[in-house]
């Protein structure tokens, strides 16, 4: 799993300082979590609300639940090898990976690409077949007006597509059917919050252009590059304090942007 073996490369990297740094501060927003921890990083990712509530109920009253461990303080080694299961332990284990990630995504390691649009890397008129998992805003605006663009947007709430992008909408139950014949393939990070992530990935075909693209996807490339991401785009926190003071009021992670966070691109040699 990219996870679990994204968590490994981290402990792997982090030594004994997996013990040393703690959880600072964590802000469980509407739309976004954020993190801060005990060495000054921050973390982003998305808060998969509707999840969350449903993983929320039980049998049991209110009052026969155990408390939840206090996760201020908690060493960022026992986040990361903690139990997963619920929907609140894997979000605060992934906003907590994104956060410890960030130290390690450097030239000397990566090819990373700063303050850029993933799709000014690109030859938009090259781009062949595309498939898009989740209706991601700001890319569907750059493409659905290109002349004779061949562009399904696989999705599993058709809502968030306007009326006039419902003409590339797919349902996310035909994903294994479209995109293996997509030269283009654009995962919105989310699905790293949700477990699709490895299903989609296994259904594209080698040699197609393969972007994880969000904030949620701000781990270590490693992972992802091993099975057919061509490039990971998501953002470095560069005030974390700020960025969890903004995600408290309940915003969207791109009020953040040239505030706190900036664009991250890694491409795969």
């Amino acid at each position: 799993m990219i996870l679990d073996e994204t968590v490994n490369l981290l402990l792997r990297l982090l030594g004994k300082e997996a013990e040393d740094i703690t959880i600072e501060r964590i802000i469980i927003g509407v739309f976004y979590t954020g993190v801060k921890l005990s060495d000054g990083s921050g973390g982003v990712a998305y808060t998969p609300a509707a999840d969350l509530h449903r993983g929320s109920r039980s049998s049991l009253t209110a009052a026969e639940r155990p408390a939840p461990a206090p996760l201020k303080g908690m060493a960022v080694r026992r986040v990361l090898e903690g139990e997963g299961g619920s929907t609140l332990s894997n979000l605060v284990r992934l906003v907590v990976m994104n956060a410890l990630s960030s130290r390690f995504i450097t030239d000397d390691r990566y090819r990373v690409i700063c303050d850029a649009n993933v799709f000014g890397l690109l030859d938009l008129g090259k781009l062949g077949k595309i498939g898009m998992v989740g209706a991601i805003s700001p890319f569907l605006k750059q493409l659905r007006d290109i002349p004779g663009i061949d562009l399904s947007v696989i999705e599993r709430k058709p809502e968030s597509l306007n009326a006039e992008e419902m003409r590339f909408y797919v349902p996310a139950d035909e994903a294994s059917a479209v995109l293996p014949a997509c030269d283009t393939v654009i995962i919105t990070g989310a699905a790293t919050a949700n477990g699709t992530i490895e299903e989609l990935l296994g259904y594209t075909k080698r040699g197609a252009m393969v972007i994880v693209t969000g904030p949620t996807a701000s781990l270590l490339p490693d992972a992802f590059f091993k099975r057919n991401v061509s490039i990971v785009s998501g953002v470095k926190v560069t005030d974390a304090d700020k960025a969890l003071d903004t995600l408290s009021e309940g915003v969207e992670v791109y009020h953040l942007f040239k505030t706190c966070v900036r664009k991250i691109n890694i491409v795969k040699h």
